[in-house]
């Protein structure tokens, strides 16, 4: 007997809640606070910003290949949100 928590009740909600962070993470650190891992989100909230300008700079210093950084930034940030353990424990539902 199986005993993979591929056929649980919950997995689609806990599929839908990984989407839903990984797409709230368009603004960083998001995603992070949707899924409970508060000073991760707020250290990325804090920092994005700053990393993103400096990355927006660096795109004119090298004929434009740095302007791709802040492109790779967010989907690394989405992806990591979309992985990580949903520390809120939810009820059923999405809310």
């Amino acid at each position: 007997m199986e005993t993979s928590n591929e056929f649980s009740p919950h997995h689609g909600v806990e599929k839908s809640r990984d989407v839903i962070a990984a797409i709230s993470s368009i603004i960083p650190g998001l995603g992070h606070i949707y899924k409970g891992h508060y000073r991760v989100g707020a250290g990325l909230l804090i920092i994005s910003p700053v990393f993103i300008w400096a990355a927006l700079i660096m795109g004119f210093a090298t004929a434009g290949i740095g302007l791709l950084v802040p492109f790779f930034f967010l989907m690394i940030i989405g992806w990591h949100a979309y992985s990580i353990e949903d520390r809120r424990k939810h009820p059923g539902g999405i809310i």
